[in-house]
């Protein structure tokens, strides 16, 4: 059993220990769970279950009033609304709590105990079935242990909710004790045991209380360091548990954690996500109905620049890396501006969505290096043994830049559906070489291949800003010393042009 040890600032003067001081705890623990595990059973007993459930099945409010003169029948009707649902979601009304807390037998300890599991088995789902339910549950509650002898030999649950009813059966009881695994690092299962809940189904507090303390290990989580606890998102038994108000707790995972990092997050962050819900730019996907669609467009379009980001650092990393391995003098030239120009729209916001298509070899070292997921979304470059190219959205225009003595493309408006289908799993290179600049000339669309030579940038800036009317500083998008020698030799790209409002 997990030994909890309590935040003061939740706890109060409680002493949580305080019984595993006394000599005999084990015997008298085992004791307890004992009678919690005589709650709805025993054969006499099954026939009064089965008593009530008839009663429960042709409800007649008179015959029930009169049958709860019994404490058997009273702990009876709890079993049957705890044991069948459908019972429960029909019968289990405030007239009928009402009528229990008024009957004259009272309620005994294991019917306290068996309206206490009742009570945590659908919890704040009653007050669906019935306006104010969940109140007249907790009030009877309240009064049922009040009226039981107080246990100084050994804990129940009946006396944690004596001391501690804000940690059982209030409205916020889950979200609390939440708030006491989160400061203690324990785990749900020992502070149930605590509780002295671990013999009781609970089933609709525990859902709620292992969602708030996930949600609330998020909310205190470094998005940029390592978190252990991001590994068990993805098991289908959390993302897939139900959510309030329909659809998965995956969905709620999802907003919790990209709404924490106010920049691109750690490899295991976006690997939490990916392992939640798949690549968001996959819209073709089945996947993507169920995890992205019910999310915002900006939440989705986040995460999209998260993933444009990790294969522009890929796209740069592996340019640097084949040029020093190499030995390619000129491409290690050459790699500090296309770098900088890359980088500058990235800075300037204007990466919206972002494509890799690598050969066999590159498309193997780049999913080593990208999350899990990203790895199967790189679409395989034929016709080259080495070259990669990387598609860039920028909105009302797009870029495709390669490595080697691959042009830097510069297109206006929407791309081609060989940039932008992710279905499609092969592209051959010389269809974004030759085919697709080819084709929006032929569509009278604006279009320019710029190669790698001397100050390049001034061409790409020069068409982008008096072409395209981008507005975009070059300052941003050169190393200093190419900035300056463009200056001085070429003078500044074109501005673009001012629009009158009457245009």
């Amino acid at each position: 059993m997990t030994i909890f040890k309590p935040s003061p600032e939740f706890l109060g003067g409680w002493d949580w220990r305080f019984e595993v001081q006394k000599p005999g705890w084990s015997k008298l623990t085992d004791g307890a769970k004992s009678l919690q595990a005589q709650i709805g059973t025993g054969g006499v007993f099954k026939d009064y279950v089965g008593r009530a459930k008839a009663l429960l099945r042709e409800f007649d409010f008179r015959e029930f009033v009169a049958s709860v003169e019994s404490r058997s029948m009273i702990r009876a009707f709890f079993h049957a609304w705890a044991s069948e649902p459908s019972l429960a979601e029909s019968t289990l009304r405030i007239r009928a709590i009402e009528a229990i807390v008024a009957s004259s037998a009272g309620i005994s300890r294991l019917g306290t105990m068996a309206l206490i599991q009742l009570h945590l088995m659908y919890f704040d789902r009653v007050d669906q079935w019935e306006p104010g339910l969940f109140h007249a549950l907790e009030n009877a509650i309240g009064k049922a242990v009040s009226a039981q002898k107080r246990q100084d030999k050994f804990s129940d649950v009946v006396e944690t909710v004596r001391q501690r009813p804000e940690l059982v059966i209030s409205s916020s009881a889950a979200t609390t004790a939440s708030k006491l695994i989160v400061s203690g690092e324990h785990t749900v299962e020992g502070l149930l045991s605590d509780l002295s809940l671990s013999g009781f189904e609970a089933r609709r507090y525990r859902q709620i209380l292992n969602h708030e303390v996930f949600l609330r290990r998020i909310d205190a989580a470094d998005p940029h360091g390592t978190n252990d606890f991001l590994s068990q998102l993805s098991s289908d038994s959390v993302r897939k548990a139900p959510r309030e108000g329909g659809g998965f707790f995956g969905v709620a995972l999802l907003e919790a954690l990209i709404s924490r990092p106010e920049r691109t997050p750690s490899v295991d962050w976006l690997n939490a996500i990916l392992d939640i819900a798949g690549d968001p730019r996959l819209t073709h996907t089945q996947n993507w109905t169920v995890w992205w669609q019910p999310l915002s467009p900006e939440n989705r379009s986040i995460v999209v620049r998260w993933l444009s980001d990790q294969d522009l650092d890929l796209f740069l990393r592996i340019i640097e890396e084949y040029a020093k391995k190499s030995g390619n003098s000129e491409l290690q030239r050459m790699y500090p501006d296309r770098q900088q120009f890359l980088r500058g729209l990235q800075r300037g916001g204007f990466v919206r969505e972002t494509r890799l298509y690598m050969p066999e070899n590159p498309r193997q070292f780049a999913r080593r290096s990208l999350p899990t997921q990203l790895g199967h979304t790189i679409s395989l470059l034929e016709g080259t043994p080495d070259q990669s190219v990387i598609y860039i959205d920028c909105g009302e225009f797009h870029i495709v830049e390669g490595s080697h003595n691959f042009k830097i493309w510069i297109h206006s408006g929407q791309a081609h559906p060989i940039l932008t289908d992710r279905r499609r799993l092969r592209t051959n290179i010389n269809q974004l070489r030759k085919d697709v600049p080819l084709f929006y000339e032929q569509k009278g669309r604006k279009t320019k291949g710029i190669s790698h030579n001397g100050i390049w940038q001034y061409s790409a800036l020069d068409f982008m800003r008096r072409d395209l009317n981008v507005e975009i500083q070059p300052s941003t998008m050169m190393t200093a010393s190419t900035y300056q020698q463009m200056r001085e030799r070429k003078g500044m790209p074109g501005a673009p042009v001012r629009r009158s409002w009457w245009d």
